[in-house]
């Protein structure tokens, strides 16, 4: 079902939490989904192995966006192109979205290159992904 290992290892009604949590972004909401109360997702969070899973699958899912992102910026430089080089153009609105795309994807590439950076310095501490140390 999934390439989510740590996902792999929970229960069904856990599995259909960790989805719900990142669909609706809320514990209560994700509880109804997965049939189970609210009180019970909140003793999950708290659980490393279900923690482990939530994050492993929104870093699935920001990779995900991040490859729309840069499929999106190669469209907005097109734009951008295009609305410098047509003298028909309406500039205002069309340079707006592709300099509002343009600089998402530049702040996308600012965070991946800190988290690379932090990553690296707990490497270099011996902390592990959690930021304890090993």
């Amino acid at each position: 079902m999934s390439t989510n290992v740590t996902l792999d290892r929970l229960s069904s009604k856990q599995r259909k939490a960790v989805e719900a949590l990142l669909t609706t972004g809320e514990v209560t909401a994700a509880a109804q989904a997965a049939g189970v109360a609210r009180h019970t997702l909140y003793r999950w969070l708290k659980q490393p192995l279900f923690l482990a899973a939530v994050r492993e699958t929104e870093a699935r899912a920001l990779d995900e966006l991040s490859r729309l992102l840069v499929r999106l910026g190669r469209t907005a430089a097109a734009t951008l192109a295009k609305a410098m080089s047509d003298p028909d153009a309406p500039y205002p609105t069309r340079v707006r979205a592709a300099d509002a795309t343009l600089g998402r994807l530049l702040q996308l590439r600012e965070l991946a290159t800190l988290e690379a950076r932090v990553a690296e310095l707990e490497r270099a501490a011996g902390m592990d992904t959690n930021g304890r140390t090993r």
